[in-house]
């Protein structure tokens, strides 16, 4: 696979998992707080996740200039960001549904 593709495919998992986590977050407190302050703490979450994924997705010893990928698409990367959003969906949907029935 070559780094242009990957790199794509980096970019597309990373802008996924912090729309879905801006999502979840917003969906969460929307009914708590005023739309503002839901918003600001949606896109702060999400900022947190986007930063988190990107750094997940660096080559451990990159050094500019050297030709070397920027990104490097691993399983064990893909598993944790899947494994991130899990919690996020358990914590933020899955329980709050549950203990309102």
């Amino acid at each position: 696979m070559g780094t242009v593709y990957e790199q794509v495919i980096v970019l597309i998992i990373v802008f996924t998992a912090s729309f879905l986590t801006w999502k979840m977050v917003k969906d969460f407190y929307k009914d708590k707080f005023h739309m503002i302050f839901t918003h600001l703490i949606a896109i702060i979450t999400a900022s947190f996740m986007l930063l988190s994924t990107m750094f997940l997705f660096a080559p451990k010893n990159y050094q500019r200039g050297s030709g070397q990928s920027e990104v490097e698409l691993t399983f064990s990367s893909v598993g944790i960001v899947i494994i991130m959003l899990a919690v996020l969906y358990l914590l933020f949907v899955y329980l709050p549904k549950k203990k309102s029935k």
